[in-house]
């Protein structure tokens, strides 16, 4: 890809960008339209991301779960006669990566993210499950660090995509992968972490493992701590669990109905991932700042009157507690409350001055 590729590319993956196209009421629009009067450059890539998008979903809204050739073709062809000619020659080729990109992923974070709910949850609410999902796909080259709302961190392979419930704060974590992750998991016994692949369940209280889920070719292998896996349709209690312990896998082959395990001796490489995890020290930083450092470490939206808070400063540090634990934090520096519901977190106060 070259400069302008990477460009466009980045924007069709950003869940902010994708929220603004789509969605009528987004947060962002102020950020985007400002973005795009800064350059001409940048009001060709919004322009040239946004009409690839518009026509991505209207695939997606017809039932296409995949496109062939000729179509993606057609689909550019179209797209190339809508907007202004573009700053320099295009290659079609260019358009590959990241139409797999969007319909595996972009599209779905915001359709199920941001989708209107009529019901809230406030800071002071009872806790109970919240509906909306949060979908995470890695259209990179490169494994991907996330920080999940729990406090647990997963490394995403390329290509791989989670979807988890915007709070976790049912009964129990719950989360669904499909491809390639490595998970280091918050410890909370009252709360038990669930991962569902295609055919298998895995049960974990905190430790930290492998999974990958690619076909039928499904697999667990642990680094610390201990797992239970057992396959989707049995009962977990009586169906006698397979516990797998470190330096084991589970394996699953994908004929006949039995899990596999059996020890391990390489290293799991997609675990070094985990080294670009760090926390996000604030000392009397002004508000916004931690609050876009939130969005992109949980790609959730926050919206606030900017004006409002313009004067408020915290010392905080992200990336070791729960979303809710930092959400109280910050609440209760500024004397603001928050509230959930479809399009993110909403914070509301009278500000610091």
């Amino acid at each position: 890809m070259d400069h302008q590729e990477e460009k466009i590319h980045a924007l069709l993956l950003d869940n902010r960008f994708v929220d603004w196209v789509i969605n009528p009421q987004s947060p962002y629009a102020g950020y985007w339209l400002h973005w795009a009067a800064t350059d001409p450059e940048h009001a060709w890539l919004l322009e040239e991301a946004k009409h690839f998008l518009l026509e991505m979903r209207l695939a997606e809204e017809e039932g296409q779960q995949e496109l062939s050739e000729v179509q993606l073709e057609q689909m550019l062809d179209r797209i190339r006669e809508e907007i202004r000619p573009a700053p320099q020659k295009r290659n079609i080729a260019k358009y590959w990566y990241m139409a797999a990109a969007m319909l595996a992923g972009a599209i779905a974070l915001t359709l199920f993210m941001y989708a209107p709910k009529q019901n809230t949850i406030t800071g002071t609410d009872k806790k109970e499950a919240y509906s909306t999902d949060v979908i995470r796909y890695n259209g990179n080259k490169e494994d991907e660090l996330l920080f999940l709302p729990d406090g647990s961190k997963v490394v995403l392979a390329k290509g791989a995509r989670i979807s988890y419930n915007m709070l976790m704060n049912g009964s129990k974590r719950e989360v669904t992968l499909s491809g390639e992750a490595f998970f280091d998991v918050a410890k909370n016994a009252e709360q038990p972490f669930y991962i569902y692949t295609q055919n298998v369940v895995v049960k974990v209280l905190g430790t930290s493992f492998k999974v990958t889920a690619s076909g039928n070719q499904e697999s667990v292998a642990v680094k610390t701590g201990k797992v239970s896996v057992y396959l989707k349709g049995q009962d977990l209690e009586q169906s006698a669990a397979r516990i797998v312990l470190p330096q084991q896998v589970c394996r699953y082959p994908g004929s006949g109905k039995e899990l596999i395990t059996e020890t391990f001796t390489d290293k799991l490489q997609i675990a070094g991932g985990l080294e670009k995890a760090r926390s996000y020290n604030f000392e009397d930083a002004p508000l916004d700042s931690v609050i876009n450092t939130l969005e992109k470490m949980y790609a959730i939206p926050i919206q606030y009157n900017a004006d409002t808070f313009a004067g408020c400063f915290i010392t905080i540090s992200l990336g070791d507690e729960s979303l809710e634990e930092i959400l109280k934090v910050i609440t209760r520096t500024v004397d603001a409350s928050y509230s959930y519901s479809g399009y993110g977190i909403t914070l509301k106060g009278k500000g610091c001055r």
